[in-house]
């Protein structure tokens, strides 16, 4: 059975490369544009990963992982990060996200392997990939 990884990105475009790139590695996705709708989601779902942006619009990834903490029950065990700006993967704002609960903090642009290789440190195993 494949692991369940909600993508978390204001950028359609993000989402939806992340999301075919995930359900050809063999896992199922979820997606949403932001930490308002991604807490609407783990409300009714199961999820093994939450790769969440750090920084969007209406609730960012910070809030997003804040809010979780203050829920563990319905917090994912596995969180991932990412950011589109370069300073912050060793930065007091990437420290931030791993004092909330991340796993890991990705870089955009990451490779595939990266993001194999975080989604695995946080938890998720790949399922069957796609042929």
């Amino acid at each position: 059975m494949s692991h369940t990884i909600l993508v978390v990105d204001d950028e359609s475009d993000v989402r939806t490369m992340l999301q075919q790139l995930l359900i050809l590695h063999g896992y199922r996705v979820l997606e949403a544009s932001d930490g308002i709708e991604a807490l609407q989601i783990l409300k009714g779902e199961a999820v093994s990963v939450l790769l969440t942006d750090v920084f969007m619009w209406r609730m960012d990834g910070i809030e997003l992982l804040r809010q979780l903490r203050k829920n563990p029950k319905k917090s994912p065990p596995g969180i991932v990060a990412m950011t589109g700006v370069a300073h912050l993967g060793d930065s007091t704002t990437a420290a931030l996200v791993a004092t909330l609960g991340a796993h890991a903090v990705l870089i955009k642009p990451f490779s595939t392997q990266q993001l194999l290789d975080a989604l695995a440190a946080a938890g998720a195993k790949v399922g069957q990939p796609i042929e």
